[in-house]
C-alpha cells in the first residue's frame, strides 16, 4: 500500500508520515483548481459531474496534504481567483513553475514527493507566506488583499 508507513517519520529529512492523501490540479477555462483528496478516485469522479470539461493535470500522493496545499494556495495569493480556483493571465512563468513542479512529483511515492516538495516549495514560492506572516494576516484576508486575479462580483 501506498501510505503503509503511517504514523513514522521519513529518515534523514525527519517528515512524520501523517496526513495522507493527494494533491490534485485541474485546468478548466484558464483557470486551475488546486485541491485535495484522501481517496484517489471519489473526488474526480464527482469534479467531472459539475465541470464535465475539465482537465485533470496532476493526481500525486503526499504526506501532509493539508499543510502542502496551505502552502500553495498561500504562495499563490496573487493569482487567486475564487475559492481553491487559481487563474495566472499573462504570468506564464509561475504557470509554468506549478506545471513542470506539478509534473516531476512521482504517481506513486508519497515519501518523494513529500521530500522533493520542501525543496520545490522553498526554491520559488516562500515569499508571499513570509508576507502574510510579517502583515499578520489571515489566508483569507491576505488572498484579497493581494489577489489581482480575483473573481469580480
Amino acid at each position: 500500500m501506498m501510505f503503509s508507513d503511517e504514523g513514522t517519520i521519513i529518515p534523514v529529512w525527519q517528515v512524520h508520515r501523517v496526513d495522507p492523501g493527494y494533491l490534485y490540479l485541474i485546468h478548466d477555462n484558464g483557470r486551475y483548481k488546486l485541491g485535495k483528496t484522501k481517496t484517489e478516485k471519489d473526488r474526480l469522479k464527482a469534479a467531472k459531474t459539475w465541470l464535465p470539461d475539465m482537465k485533470l493535470v496532476a493526481f500525486k500522493p503526499f504526506w501532509g496534504i493539508s499543510h502542502h496545499e496551505r502552502l500553495l494556495h498561500t504562495a499563490l495569493v496573487r493569482h487567486w481567483y475564487a475559492g481553491e480556483w487559481f487563474k495566472f493571465d499573462n504570468d506564464h512563468e509561475t504557470e509554468m513553475y506549478i506545471l513542470s513542479g506539478f509534473s516531476t512529483f512521482t504517481d506513486n511515492d508519497p515519501d518523494r514527493n513529500s521530500v522533493d516538495f520542501i525543496y520545490w516549495y522553498n526554491e520559488g514560492m516562500v515569499e508571499s507566506p513570509v508576507e502574510m506572516d510579517r502583515q499578520k494576516l489571515t489566508l483569507s484576508k491576505f488572498k484579497t488583499q493581494e489577489s489581482s486575479t480575483q473573481k469580480k462580483n
